[in-house]
This record gives structure tokens, C-alpha cells and sequence, in this order.
């Protein structure tokens, strides 16, 4: 008797499942489907960022070796290709590339607008856009002072890992200016800090001595 009861309780389950898989059936096949899709697309855009990363990675050496090559115009056409195409690291270390080619291509002007591109971008680390400034400075054997010296304002009067470099630079350009007391002011209040390195120390030293033997 009681096997009777468990065939008719077994029926009942299946029928039960047999009416479930008919009312959910195209939701539960929907569902599989679009995670099956869902996995698929994840792989090929993990495949595809992968390609794509290799052929930035290569295009870049690619221009790294026209630049030590002095194929200027080569580099300069590729690192623009990266920098134009692509996003993220890559992406600013061709603008660094661009700019470094067109200063050994003695085309000053397109490397300011380069280096103006890197720090204008806030998407960038301030780290590299404070570089970018500092570099632009240093290549730069045109530009006015105040025009140099509105590039290292805003690193010179916050907290950068390159704050100190910026004051030492800021130190060259009065003195290339001829604002020699200046200098000597800002020699003194830079020896006075306790972050200076011993390098620095013994260099601002040195060009106080000499600078102060010849006023």
C-alpha cells in the first residue's frame, strides 16, 4: 500500500515539475543564455584589451628606437598614434616621447604644447603633470621668465615630491635672468629647510659662493 502512495507522491512531483518547467522555462533558458553570452563577451574583450595593450606596447618601443635613432620625423608620427589612439599609461608616456622628440628636432613651440597637454590633463597623476611642467622649463630657452616662472608656481607653493626641484629651478632662472639678489634670497631660505638632500645642499652652496664673488 504504502508503495502505491509513493508512486502516486512521485507523480505528482513530476507532474509538478513538468508544469513549473512550462511556466519558467523561457525565463530559465533566457537566463542561460545571457550568462553564456555574458562569459563569452567578458573573454573576448579580455582578449581584445590584451591585443590591443600589445600593439600600444609595440608601437611604442617601436618609437623609443626611432628616437634613439634620431629619426625624429618616425618617433614623432608614432608616438602621436598612441597618444591620439589610446588611453592610460601609454598614452602619456607618448606625450613625454612626442615632446622629447620634437626638442631633439629643435621644434620648441610643438614641444611646449606637448608638455602643456600632459599638465592641462587632470585625468593624469599630478606627479607626472608637476614633470611635465618642470621639464618643459628646463627645454625651454626662449620662454620669459614669468612665462617660466607661472609653470612652477603651482609646484612651488604646494607639497610635491618635486617641490624642492622647483625652487632649485627657480633659483637658475633668476639667475639667467639677472636677478642675482633674488637668487641669493632664495639660495638662503632653501638652505634653511630640513628636506633638502646633501646634493642640493652642496650645489646651492657652491652657486651662492660663486654668484656672490661676482656680483
Amino acid at each position: 500500500m504504502a508503495d502505491i502512495f509513493d508512486e502516486v507522491s512521485e507523480e505528482l512531483k513530476n507532474d509538478q515539475l513538468i508544469k513549473t518547467w512550462k511556466k519558467y522555462s523561457k525565463f530559465i533558458i533566457a537566463f542561460v543564455i545571457l550568462l553564456i553570452i555574458s562569459l563569452i563577451s567578458y573573454q573576448a574583450f579580455k582578449n581584445l584589451n590584451e591585443e590591443k595593450l600589445e600593439a600600444t606596447s609595440k608601437v611604442y618601443f617601436e618609437a623609443i628606437e626611432n628616437l634613439e635613432d634620431k629619426n625624429y620625423t618616425k618617433s614623432k608620427e608614432l608616438f602621436l598614434k598612441n597618444a591620439e589612439n589610446y588611453e592610460g599609461g601609454y598614452k602619456m608616456l607618448s606625450l613625454f616621447g612626442l615632446a622629447e622628440s620634437n626638442f631633439k628636432d629643435g621644434k620648441i613651440d610643438e614641444m611646449i604644447l606637448n608638455y602643456k597637454t600632459i599638465y592641462d590633463d587632470d585625468s593624469i597623476d599630478i606627479y607626472y603633470r608637476n614633470l611635465s611642467r618642470i621639464l618643459s622649463v628646463i627645454k625651454d630657452n626662449s620662454g620669459s621668465y614669468n612665462e617660466q616662472m607661472l609653470l612652477l608656481k603651482p609646484i612651488i607653493n604646494s607639497p610635491s615630491k618635486l617641490q624642492i626641484l622647483a625652487a632649485e629651478l627657480e633659483v637658475i632662472l633668476l639667475i639667467k635672468f639677472n636677478k642675482i639678489k633674488e637668487a641669493h634670497k632664495a639660495i638662503n631660505n632653501l638652505l634653511k629647510r630640513s628636506d633638502i638632500s646633501f646634493e642640493q645642499k652642496n650645489r646651492l652652496e657652491l652657486i651662492n659662493k660663486i654668484y656672490k664673488n661676482n656680483e
